[in-house]
């Protein structure tokens, strides 16, 4: 009896084995990717930026922000430099600093489809009108899976940098949106 019990157990718990819970060997699982969002990366970087800055800011005085433009194109940017600018110039007025909205002066170049960019040769001359105390400027380059952001704080007038950060972000499809496309000629903007 205590034989025939044993066997029934042993069968019943058998059959509710799946074919795979038998096998020795199982395929790995596949651990799902964690991805890094890009609003709470750039807000980070903004407030690292603030921070560690090696001048104290004046929350009353002017901080200009300009669109993050391609390192292997410093005079264009895109979508994705576009849209790091404006997310890092709302987090600096986030955090209580005065920005100035460059896109409403005539003093810097804002060019349809690739922002606004500011070149280091304007950057006193565009300090001077706006009454910046720092500007916030940066460049992104793109590897085949990942976006580099290299951001810097640079004290208007001189340049100086003042403090400086940056990020990797995962090129997922949204990003890849925002970017420039790959051709065998170069980069170009898709429009």
């Amino acid at each position: 009896m205590k034989h025939l019990f044993l066997s029934t157990a042993l069968i019943i718990g058998l059959a509710g084995c799946s074919p795979q819970s038998l096998n020795v060997y199982s395929e790995p699982v596949e651990k799902p990717k964690t991805t890094v969002e890009l609003l709470p990366e750039v807000y980070r970087a903004a407030d690292t930026l603030v921070m560690t800055s090696n001048q104290v800011l004046d929350q009353n005085a002017s901080v200009l922000v300009s669109s993050i433009v391609d390192i292997d194109a410093l005079e264009t940017s895109s979508t994705f430099g576009r849209t790091v600018g404006e997310q890092l110039s709302g987090r600096i007025a986030q955090l209580g600093y005065s920005v100035s909205e460059v896109k409403m002066r005539d003093s810097l170049a804002v060019r349809p489809r690739q922002g606004e960019l500011m070149l280091s040769r304007d950057l006193a001359f565009l300090a001077g009108r706006q009454n910046a105390q720092a500007v916030l400027t940066g460049t992104y380059s793109i590897s085949e899976h990942s976006v580099f952001v290299n951001l810097r704080l640079l004290r208007a007038g001189d340049g100086r940098v003042l403090s400086a950060t940056d990020f990797r972000i995962e090129k997922d499809a949204d990003i890849a949106s925002m970017l420039p496309k790959k051709t065998n000629g170069g980069w170009v903007l898709v429009q």
